[in-house]
């Protein structure tokens, strides 16, 4: 199981799935996290695929096959129906998902809820409920940190003040980080405040959220925050200053 691909994480995960994480780059995020952290999550990702690269389909599976597989006992047919999940129809797909986002494997949880972010168009509405009480109450910090990337993605009523509160209250720099980097794509303008405190506020413990809130500046679109990210153009660390220059030039592409 451990011995997986990890490049197989990528293609059960989805466009969105990976997160701010993938939006930034390894390199930041390898820099800029204790080698624990990064260790610990390239295991988790190493997990989520489980049985999936041994997974062919000859045929598009049926909605009542792989309902069967995901309330199976056997984890590996549960993981394998989080995968088949991608072929069905998109309300049965998200059956499916909702489903593997109960399971009691962490892993499994994470990957139905990571597929969330690009299946949840079929119902946003019914999405919305179930990964904000995901974010609200799992005890994995992954799935959470997929829960928040998802409600980003949404931007339905009600998710940038959930969004805000979660992050006010959480200590996990790995749900923070999923936070703050998809501010920006989710495009309210209320989250230019809160970026802007994430920058001042943000310890030298925590350089990727620094990173994640400059990324999320100039996605956003607001020339207001040049002069904020002009000053970390020449920060020593190389991932928040590549950053920097990235938001900059996006900043400046807008016309005044």
């Amino acid at each position: 199981m451990d011995g997986a691909r990890p490049c197989a994480w990528a293609a059960v995960a989805g466009p969105r799935a990976a997160g701010a994480a993938a939006r930034l780059g390894a390199r930041p995020l390898a820099t800029a996290c204790g080698r624990a952290h990064v260790r610990a999550q390239a295991a988790v990702r190493r997990r989520v695929v489980l049985a999936m690269e041994a997974d062919e389909t000859p045929a598009p599976p049926s909605k009542e096959s792989v309902m069967e597989m995901i309330r199976s006992e056997n984890g590996g047919l549960r993981a394998r129906a989080v995968n088949q999940a991608r072929f069905l129809d998109p309300q049965e797909c998200l059956d499916v998902l909702f489903v593997g986002a109960e399971d009691k494997n962490p892993q499994i949880r994470y990957a139905a809820v990571a597929q969330l972010a690009t299946a949840c168009t079929a119902d946003p509405e019914r999405t919305f409920e179930l990964v904000k009480r995901i974010v609200l109450t799992d005890k994995e910090p992954t799935v959470q940190a997929a829960a928040a990337d998802v409600l980003t993605g949404l931007s339905l009523p009600g998710s940038f003040e959930l969004l805000e509160e979660i992050y006010s209250q959480t200590g996990d720099w790995m749900l923070k980080f999923s936070i703050i980097s998809g501010l920006g794509e989710m495009g309210d303008p209320r989250g230019y405040e809160l970026l802007l405190r994430v920058l001042e506020t943000a310890s030298d413990d925590e350089p990727l959220l620094k990173v994640g809130a400059l990324g999320s500046l100039g996605e956003l679109g607001d020339r207001r925050a040049l002069p904020m990210v002009e000053k970390y153009i020449d920060h020593p660390d190389s991932a928040i200053s590549e950053r920097a220059k990235v938001a900059r030039d996006n900043l400046n592409a807008i016309p005044e």
